[in-house]
This record gives C-alpha cells, structure tokens and sequence, in this order.
C-alpha cells in the first residue's frame, strides 16, 4: 500500500489505529472549517498530540492554496469521522472551507481535491465514487 506522490508536506499524526483493518474501498471527505494550508492543518493540536478520546487525524489534508499534506499513511485506519468501520474502511480527507455555511472551498482546493482523487481511486483500485 502506498501513498500519494502529491503530498507536498508530512507530519504523521499519533493518533491513529495501525494497521488498518479493511481494504480500502471508501474515501470520506471534510470540510476543515478554516482556510489553512496543508502544513497548518496537519499541525493542528488535535492532529499532533496523542490523545486517545479527543484526538484526531486524517489521511490527508488539502490546503486553500492546494497544497497536499499527509498526516496517516493509507496503511493506517485514521480518527477523522467518529465512525471506526468508516475510518478503517476510508481514507480520509480534510479540505480547507470557509467556517460558515455553505463552507466554500477555493478552487486551489477543489483542484487538488480532484487530483488527490484520482490518485487515491487509481492506487486502490476504487472504480466509482458515490
């Protein structure tokens, strides 16, 4: 299982489950609710300190600028959407947006976003997206 060539910063999160428990088959999508770069949102406090009730992570992060940041390798099951099955199931991305309603991301984003995409359905063989 590899990762992403895109990834243009690293900072692997501790609050994560390794390995993963499923083929990934599954990728979940979030609104990060601010318009950080990658490298702010995988230095976030929940994402870098251990914290195994109110710790978080995600597989990858997309910045407003369109930066590309990993912060669990795909062979790890990621804390992003409070729902472990999913987690182990998904890999997981938090997208910069705006913080209010409808959350708009720019198209910085929304590019890379469609880009990292592409490359996660190529590498794990996920034929359609739903």
């Amino acid at each position: 299982m590899s990762n992403s060539s895109l990834v243009t910063c690293t900072k692997i999160s501790p609050n994560k489950t390794s390995p993963r428990n499923h083929k990934i088959d599954t990728i979940t999508i979030h609104c990060a609710v601010g318009q950080f770069t990658a490298k702010e949102l995988i230095n976030l406090s929940n994402f870098v300190k251990r914290d195994p009730i109110y710790g978080s992570s995600c597989n990858y992060a997309v910045g407003c600028d369109g930066s590309i940041g990993l912060c669990v390798e795909e062979k790890d099951r990621s804390w992003c959407s409070s729902n472990g099955p999913n987690d182990h199931r998904a890999v997981t991305i938090e997208v910069a947006s705006d913080k209010t309603h409808p959350y708009k991301v720019t198209d910085k984003a929304y590019q890379a976003l469609i880009k990292l995409l592409v490359d996660i359905c190529k590498r794990n063989k996920i034929k359609e997206l739903k």
